[in-house]
């Protein structure tokens, strides 16, 4: 009995062993054109801190599924002059960051830390790493960017912060990131983007916010980011947003506000930025833009209004000041009507406009004469008027504008579409027809085509003019 018990004891204890410990470190240097590479897996700390070897030509070391658990300025056995520009500690189980971790690194370039479990960094971690340039903390723990935290790292150009459980950035938390020019802080937990958050970050020019759940931006949240290019803030719970909100932000290219909870443009919302191109605002709940809600767009092309609540458009009361505008979508709304004030003059640039899947049945042809530039409208999926669909497609097309019912803007596609309206049309015709007395007789003299058909010559009659 003695022995089985024994038996099962050591079983136990190895399946521990096997649970817990590490396997037997492998470590390898390789040669390569920049020099030599450190190759570890399965290490721990143990191994760093008892190596015996020169780093004079290593320029890399990486550490894969290891065991490092803390790191501070005795985890790395290195001499003060070592040339690795290079620290890949990816899945390395470290969960704690102590002050000068890294000073030995003098030289390091690119540190990657992702895909850890840090959740304690002390306020000088990152001392002593004056050239770094890129610094991966991605799928980590961090709940609190503490003030300070990055203050030596003067030349860092990229900062990824993804995916941690980040929901309180300090004030002073991006001092001393002057030349940051990449930021990454998508799928966080931020609520609010308080005043001058980022006011140290004078030359970024790229900011991820995604998938957070952000509700407000404080009106000064971007102040002093002039070089700012690209801003997306996708998949967030913004509810409104605030008068010259994006004021400071006269460097913008590109602004991505969709999958929010906008109900409504104010006045002078996106005021200010005079260089913007692109404003992607599809799939909000927007049912209202007050007049001069896009005024200071001076240089837009592209808007991105689908997938909301509107139920009109005043197209120049709404779009009179956006001069450049090439592209508009109104994509999947509640459009009933687009109506058109003629005290405005033309509007020389728009060349593509989607109403498609609203709920349109026809507006005035006046308002596309003032759009000389115009080359696709994509219409499928409203309720059409097969008399006014049919004089929509003889109009557009001696204007050379394709009327497109498909992605690919198929010439076929548009006149199938066309007859299923019109057959549409026509049996419904045909039902009222039959309720009428059956001893009505027509002038034979007179042919009466199916719509379809009338709309088929049209269409030919037109190409032939």
């Amino acid at each position: 009995m003695a022995k089985w018990i024994l038996l099962i004891l050591s079983v136990s204890l190895l399946e521990v062993r096997t649970n817990f410990e590490p396997e037997e470190n492998y470590c390898a240097f390789s040669t390569t054109a920049k020099g030599l590479e450190l190759n570890c897996t399965h290490a721990n700390i143990h191994y760093f801190q008892n190596l015996r070897t020169p780093f004079n030509k290593t320029y890399k070391i990486s550490c894969d599924d290891c065991f490092l658990n803390v790191l501070d300025e005795y985890s790395f056995n290195v001499p003060r002059r070592n040339n690795v520009s290079v620290l890949n500690l990816h899945s390395a189980r470290i969960r704690v960051l102590k002050k000068f971790a890294f000073k030995k690194f003098y030289m390091l370039k690119v540190l990657n830390l992702r895909n850890n479990s840090v959740n304690v960094l002390d306020p000088l971690c990152f001392y002593g790493a004056k050239r770094l340039i890129q610094l991966d903390l991605s799928n980590n723990e961090m709940q609190i960017l503490t003030n300070n935290l990055f203050l030596d790292l003067e030349n860092l150009d990229l900062l990824n912060l993804n995916f941690n459980q980040i929901y309180n950035v300090q004030p002073e938390a991006f001092a001393g990131l002057a030349n940051l020019k990449y930021l990454y802080l998508s799928d966080n937990e931020l609520t609010r983007l308080e005043e001058n958050v980022f006011r140290h970050l004078i030359r970024l020019k790229i900011l991820h916010l995604e998938r957070n759940r952000i509700v407000e931006i404080h009106q000064n949240a971007f102040a002093n980011l002039r070089s700012l290019n690209f801003l997306y803030m996708n998949n967030n719970s913004i509810t409104y947003l605030v008068q010259y909100n994006f004021k400071p932000l006269t460097s913008l290219l590109d602004l991505q506000l969709m999958y929010n909870n906008l109900t409504e443009i104010q006045t002078s919302t996106f005021n200010g930025m005079k260089n913007l191109k692109a404003l992607h605002l599809a799939v909000n709940k927007i049912s209202l833009i007050r007049r001069y809600g896009f005024v200071g767009l001076d240089s837009l092309e592209m808007l991105d209004l689908s997938y909301n609540q509107l139920k009109f458009v005043w197209y120049f009361d709404y779009f009179s000041n956006l001069e450049n505008l090439r592209y508009l979508f109104l994509r999947k709304n509640y459009l009933s009507e687009f109506l058109l004030n003629l005290k405005y003059e033309i509007q020389s640039s728009l060349s593509v406009l989607d109403i498609s899947h609203n709920e349109l049945d026809s507006f005035s042809l006046k308002l596309f004469y003032s759009f000389p530039k115009l080359v696709e409208i994509f219409v499928e999926s409203n309720p059409w008027d097969c008399d006014f669909f049919t004089g929509l497609l003889v109009d557009f097309d001696k204007r050379n504008v394709s009327v497109c019912c498909s992605s690919d803007c198929n010439r076929n596609s548009t006149e199938q579409y066309a007859e299923k309206i019109c057959y549409k049309s026509t049996a419904t015709d045909t039902e009222s027809d039959d309720e009428a007395d059956s001893d009505f007789v027509t002038d034979c003299s007179v042919i009466v085509y199916p719509r379809a058909l009338l709309l088929t010559i049209a269409l030919i009659s037109a190409m032939c003019l």
